[in-house]
This record gives structure tokens, sequence and C-alpha cells, in this order.
């Protein structure tokens, strides 16, 4: 798995007051060619000409968005809108864009985001203005990164964990709450978190977090019942291997470690909330990976398995994968890919974002996969519906070094209606992105399946 960059404080203020409603309409929009949408948030019917399957589509050769342009994304027929620009919003470090693709940055009416600086500063952007501001005293003297997570119905209110707390913000009086210090239960302990690659239930009731002490070694994993307010699950031995993540599965009935290493197998392993049952998911599993629920209501976990070269799932309770996609490695194998599964409101779906050089490797060519957004059907012989390419390029070449910020690391949010990623756009500068919005059609779920 890519490493994630750690940043040690964070320390500015906050003063956006978040009162507006559900029916908030997005900032306006700037028109930008080639083709222009008139809004973010419809698609229009041209977009109901989905574009599916894996015919290979060359990546067009646009220029750069300004801030708060939309425009039809050549070939997929999808809204486009830039977010962010550092010349305008004055935002800190060289790029900004959603911190990673398992977490939603939206808040549950949509009004607002979570967007994180490359540097490690977090921002609250308001999608109703285009303005994004500095994220709290909150992060103040934190020891690591915040992982903020959305209430599940308030749009006014985040979690994040500071030190050994969970703490509580409301974004409209700029207050933070400790809802609870694990320092209580574990005396030694410094910092309580996932690792960044960790959610909590949907619910926001059930949390996985890794126990580590001053020098980040772990001490326990636990599960932790916010409505009861105390540990309902711990594991406190028989560590395989280091732990790279933790997360809860979609229902909280379940936490899952993600090994790190490279020793066989390469796999992650799920518990049940108490961590007296345990199934290994498949060798080849510790590829790049999130949650999901299929159309039938299964919880599955969906991942780029190492060893087959496909995108595979795997059901949790089970741990019986079911192949899904080959990964065209024998076209250009210089393809790297993140999944984000919080759609839970759409189910049987995951968003794929696909990263790799702008040029292949010496004697390979580009694949139909090649830096691209598209959703996958979580069923075997499943759609695969193309969103757009991001212009997400990690290198100019494949031999140079990569760019990790040019990842993408794209994020559906959890009713299903739009994704958000990073891209540099083919501008090699270390560290650089901007945060890009897709909006897909409202009815696309019905459109799939006429």
């Amino acid at each position: 798995m890519s490493p994630r960059p750690w940043c040690l404080l964070f320390a500015l203020f906050l003063f956006l007051n978040l009162t507006s409603t559900s029916g908030a309409q997005s900032f306006p929009l700037q028109s930008s060619s080639p083709g222009v949408a008139g809004q973010s948030d419809q698609t229009g019917p041209q977009a109901e000409a989905l574009v599916l399957g894996t015919k290979p589509i060359g990546a067009p050769d646009v220029p750069m968005p300004a801030k708060g342009a939309a425009y039809l994304v050549p070939n997929f027929r999808m809204t486009l809108v830039r977010l962010t620009d550092k010349a305008t919003d004055g935002y800190e470090g060289p790029g900004i864009q959603n911190e990673y693709a398992k977490a939603d940055p939206e808040n549950s009416d949509g009004t607002a985001l979570i967007l994180r600086g490359n540097s490690g500063v977090y921002y609250l952007y308001d999608r109703s203005t285009g303005r994004m501001r500095s994220l709290a005293n909150a992060f103040n003297y934190c020891g690591q990164e915040p992982e903020p997570r959305w209430d599940a119905s308030d749009p006014r209110i985040f979690y994040y964990v500071c030190n050994t707390q969970l703490r509580q913000y409301q974004v409209s009086t700029s207050t933070a709450t400790s809802l609870h210090d694990f320092k209580k239960e574990y005396p030694s302990a410094s910092y309580v978190r996932t690792k960044m690659e960790g959610d909590a239930s949907t619910d926001r009731r059930s949390w996985c977090f890794l126990v580590e002490d001053q020098d980040w070694k772990t001490l326990a994993v636990i599960v932790y019942d916010k409505a009861l307010d105390r540990i309902v699950g711990k594991k406190t031995s028989g560590f395989r291997e280091k732990i790279n993540w933790v997360g809860m599965s979609p229902s909280g009935n379940y936490c899952m470690l993600g090994w790190e290493g490279d020793v066989a197998p390469l796999s992650a392993t799920i518990y049940s909330q108490d961590f007296s049952r345990a199934v290994d998911l498949p060798d080849g599993s510790a590829g790049h990976g999130d949650f999901a629920i299929t159309a039938d209501g299964l919880e599955v976990y969906v991942y780029q398995n190492v060893r087959t070269d496909h995108i595979a799932m795997a059901d949790l309770a089970t741990g019986v994968e079911t192949s899904l996609l080959t990964i065209p490695f024998n076209v250009n194998p210089d393809i790297g890919l993140h999944i984000s599964g919080n759609c839970y409101m759409t189910p049987g779906w995951v968003l794929i974002s696909t990263y790799g050089s702008k040029n292949p490797p010496q004697g390979k060519s580009h694949s139909w996969m090649d830096n691209q957004l598209f959703m996958l059907q979580l069923r075997q012989n499943p759609q695969v519906w193309r969103i757009a390419h991001t212009q997400a390029y990690t290198s100019l070449h494949a031999s140079e070094e990569k760019i990790y910020f040019a990842e993408a690391f794209a994020a559906i949010n959890r009713k299903g209606s739009r994704i958000y990623f990073g891209s540099n756009w083919g501008r090699f500068e270390p560290e650089y992105s901007e945060a890009y919005q897709v909006t897909l059609p409202e009815n696309w779920l019905q459109l799939l399946r006429d």
C-alpha cells in the first residue's frame, strides 16, 4: 500500500458557519471548453448515453480548467468542475485534494467538504460559495493526522482523533468535545488512529482503532462503541506482522486489520467486533481496497489482488473471493489503482481510480484502464461504466520517480452522486494537485439497469 505522509501540528483558525440547508446550490460556474455544462449538479440529457465496457479511449489533450469552470468531459460526457486554486484560495503548501479514496469528504447534506492540503493542513470547503477556509484549533496539539470523519446525519459535526482521544467538532460553534480518552484504558498510550485508511461504521457508532505508544508501537487494536462509550472488543497479542491499517466495516460488525510486509500470504484479516472470530481474506488481498456493499446487501472488501492481477471482492463473513476484472498489465504494467466503496446509498458498485505515468514503459502501449475514473459493478461479469480521464500523471515517463499526490485517490460520496479526486493535470511539480468534482446523473442506477 502507498505510504501516507504524516504531519505533527495543525494550527489555523476556523471561521465558517454552516447554517445552510440541504437545499443549498453549488457555487456559480464559468464555462470552459471543450463542451460546456451549465451547472455543476445537473449533467443534462447528453450524459444519459453512458459509456460502458473496456474499449480503449485515449485521454484528450485539454487545458486545465479554471476554478469553478465546468465542462463536459470529452468521450464520457460527465460534468467535471475544478474546485480549488492555490492562487485564489491561498491554501498552505503545494497542493490540495480529498484526504483519501476510503473517506467520504462530503458532509451529510452535501453543503461542505473537508479537503487535505498536501502539506498536511486541513480545510473546510463550502460548496455553496466555493470558498475554502483553514480548519480549526481543533487540530492544535494533535501529534498525528486527525482523520476527520463527518457525522452520519448532522452536517455541522465531524469526528477526529487527537493523540489518545476521539473528539467531536461542532462547526457552527467552532468547539471541540472529547468523547473518550483511551488513556484511561491504556495509560502508556500516546495515539489512537486507523493510519488514515480506516473509517467508522456508517452510523458512526462503531470505531476500530490502533492504540500505540509514543514510539508508535502497537499496544492493542480495539473496537469502541460510541453509543455505549466503552470498548467492546480488543486484541493485544497475536499480531503476525506489522499492521498497515485498521478499519470498521459499514455495518460495524467487523474490524479489519491490513497487514504490512512482503511475507506470504499478502492478505488482510477480518475480525468480529469482539475479536472472538477471525477470517483471513485470500492471499493477494493486501493491495489497495475498500469496504463496499453488494446489491443484495452483503458486506464485501473490494481490492486489487496483487497475486492474480485482478480486481476482486471477498465476502467479509466467509472470506470467499469473487474475481471481478482483469487489470491489463500485459498491455501496460504501469497501472496503479485506488478503490472507493463509500456509495452505500447506491449499493452494488465501487469507484475505481487509476494512475500511472503519462508515457507507458518502453515497448508497451496505453491500456483502456490508464488514468481513469470508472464504476465497477459488484458481481461476476460486471458492468464497467467509464466516467472520466483524471489527467493525473505520476510522472512523464514510467522510468522516472513517481509523484505520490498525482495518484488521484478518488472518493465517491455516500449518495453516489458526486466524485472527488486530485489531479496535477500533467503539471509535474512535486506534491502539486488541485481538487476536482465529477457529478453523476441523478438516475444513473436506472440508466445502467436499462
